[in-house]
């Protein structure tokens, strides 16, 4: 939320157009399953017949997606006026930097997760790789650290 709201005062301050991206990378994943089981649980029995149908399942994920992304910025973004929201499935890292092509950005704006690591090794850094391959300038927002206060008082 950090990087989001980051990028509307930077898209707000230069009246730039926010296009904001959300990668499906395991479209077939349990998040994604649950999601489309509340909107269709008949797409889940399809799942594990055909492509056609798994296509169709990816698609109606896509929509889902573009829904809840919507609903997750909207508070944020809300005062912004020019907004556009994409759903994509793939590898996060090629998404991202296919996006950043095709909507012509001139700046990425990307949060991290902050993995260290042999969890960085394993699952791989999206944010280092975008720093070193995009065209464009990328600024990373680290998520904000939790005080010893609370972590104290959990």
């Amino acid at each position: 939320l950090d990087a989001l709201r980051l990028a509307v005062q930077v898209a707000e301050s230069s009246g730039a157009t926010l296009d904001i991206l959300h990668v499906i990378h395991v479209p077939f994943d349990l998040l994604y399953l649950t999601a489309i089981a509340e909107t269709d649980p008949a797409l889940i029995d399809a799942y594990a017949l055909e492509p056609q149908k798994r296509a169709n399942i990816l698609r109606a994920t896509e929509e889902h997606s573009e829904v809840l992304l919507k609903q997750f910025c909207h508070d944020t973004v809300k005062h912004h006026s020019k907004v556009s929201y994409h759903v994509r499935n793939g590898d996060p890292f090629e998404a991202i930097l296919d996006g950043a092509e095709d909507f012509m950005t001139d700046l990425i704006v990307l949060a991290t997760h902050g993995r260290t690591g042999i969890r960085r090794l394993v699952i791989g850094n999206v944010a280092e790789k975008v720093v070193r391959h995009a065209l464009c300038p990328v600024l990373t927002v680290k998520p904000r650290a939790v005080s010893r206060a609370q972590q104290a008082a959990a």
